[in-house]
């Protein structure tokens, strides 16, 4: 079973602790051995200043038996002079003057004997001479004359108090560490209870929002820090939330609505020719009707399916190279033959050719939708004028009329799904052709816009990006 804490709040005194304790861990033993070194370089300090005046004793002391000893045991004190302390000549053998009831001898490495040869001294740390006790640090010092090594010096002293206080030091760090461990867990609680509170509002404030209901929105808490960032975007993403549910919504309702009114014409129908006596070519025509209503089911189905498939990504076809121009010459005797059954007018304004990265048969309805919707919403003997040009590095497709125009407050919804801006053509459309339209274009990579005024006619503008034109010559590189 893991042990590791499934709250936010644990984590952070668990990882601060866990750093507070490396970062203890780190200083003391960097702590430990700067004391270790001060204490060390005090001791050779003491060594070098005992071994120049033993060595200034030792100059002014000539002769065998003349008081060396109680000079230096003057200066060391008895103990410190019979153990820690030595005179040798330049070869290494103990000098003359001492008396012969001092005990062993301290250690001499060849390394301090060639040092001392050379006039240098040298210091080294040696176990207690009599294997008991704490090391020694000896100093190793030459005595000149007149350029020339006359004696050699060593002066010893024990290495007791530096461990006695080091191992005082390490005891206070390992008893003060816990100490510190526990006072920085329990401070970290706390600061993370009360930096962590107001995600518990947070939490508490989300818990209560519900579907059905998203115009709720989190508490901001004060000041612009993480919490502030994350509460603004969620509070955005509610504000999206909602506004995607409310087009469910409208879209469910709009749908069901379109859906009901040719199944209700098509129920009356049969149910009309069912009980009557009609002859054949009454029948017929009462059949036609239902072929009509089950011709803009079909087409209502089909218009939602190209759309679910294109906003899923989807489409089974082939993405190619299309003369955009060609495509708007293609959809121009459809459209004009829609326009002369209103008596309207329909003209086609194209450069060519004008190469684009798309899909033919959806551009063909994007400019078709397009015309159709002018056409459906001006008035008879109105211009429609479809014009197809290159600007910069898109493509321009645009469609103006001169009818009455749109309403501002409309203009933001003209493109949503089953949305008719007036409710007096119900049976002129779905309510699909431009929402078809923008998710074609958006397909393509492109961007539409819409541009009109009320008395002043409209103009769709779609802008798509340019490609090159197939099979064309790559550039020299002279």
């Amino acid at each position: 079973m893991s042990l590791r804490p499934v709250t936010l709040r644990g984590r952070l005194i668990l990882w601060s602790s866990a750093v507070l304790a490396v970062m203890l861990a780190l200083s003391g033993v960097a702590s430990l051995m700067l004391l270790d070194r001060s204490l060390r370089s005090n001791v050779d300090s003491s060594l070098d200043s005992i071994g120049q005046t033993v060595a200034g004793a030792a100059q002014q002391t000539a002769g065998p038996e003349l008081g060396l000893d109680e000079t230096l045991e003057s200066l060391l004190g008895a103990e410190l002079a019979q153990r820690f302390y030595d005179l040798l000549d330049p070869s290494g053998r103990r000098d003359q003057r001492l008396r012969a009831r001092r005990r062993g001898q301290l250690p001499l490495s060849i390394d301090a004997l060639r040092n001392a040869a050379q006039g240098e001294r040298t210091f080294e740390t040696f176990p207690a001479p009599d294997g008991k006790g704490s090391p020694i640090r000896l100093l190793t010092l030459p005595v000149l004359s007149e350029g020339r090594v006359v004696n050699i010096v060593q002066v010893a002293m024990s290495l007791e108090s530096v461990e006695a206080a080091r191992r005082g030091f390490l005891l206070i760090l390992l008893g003060l560490a816990p100490l510190a461990l526990a006072a920085s867990g329990i401070g970290g609680w706390f600061l993370a209870r009360r930096a962590l509170a107001p995600v518990d509002v947070l939490v508490e404030s989300a818990r209560k929002i519900e579907a059905e209901d998203l115009t709720q929105r989190l508490p901001a808490p004060p000041g612009r820090d993480e919490l502030g960032r994350l509460t603004e975007v969620l509070n955005d993403m509610l504000g999206r939330l909602d506004r995607s549910f409310s087009a469910v919504r409208r879209f469910s309702g709009d749908a069901a609505h379109e859906l009901r009114t040719p199944l209700t014409i098509l129920k009356g129908e049969i149910e009309v020719a069912l009980r009557s006596s009609a002859d054949g070519l009454e029948l017929r025509r009462t059949l036609e009707s239902c072929l009509e209503e089950v011709d803009r089911l079909n087409s209502l189905i089909e218009d939602l399916l190209l759309m679910t498939r294109m906003d899923g990504n989807a489409l089974s076809l082939a993405l190619q190279t299309v003369d955009l121009a060609e495509v708007a010459r293609d959809v121009t005797p459809a459209v004009q033959a829609l326009a002369e059954k209103v008596g309207s007018q329909c003209a086609l304004v194209a450069t060519a050719p004008l190469w684009v990265r798309g899909y033919e048969s959806l551009l063909f309805r994007l400019i078709f939708n397009l015309a159709e919707n002018a056409i459906k919403f001006t008035p008879a003997g109105a211009k429609i004028e479809i014009t197809v040009k290159p600007s910069d590095s898109v493509a321009i497709i645009e469609v103006r009329d001169n009818g009455p125009g749109i309403p501002v407050d409309q203009q933001e919804r003209i493109f949503e799904r089953l949305y008719r801006g007036d409710p007096a053509r119900e049976g002129s459309g779905s309510g699909l052709g431009l929402a078809l339209v923008r998710s074609i274009t958006q397909l393509h990579h492109g961007k539409i816009s819409l541009s009109s005024a009320p008395g002043e006619g409209a103009c769709f503008r779609v802008e798509l990006p340019l490609a090159a034109a197939p099979n064309a010559p790559a550039p020299s590189k002279d």
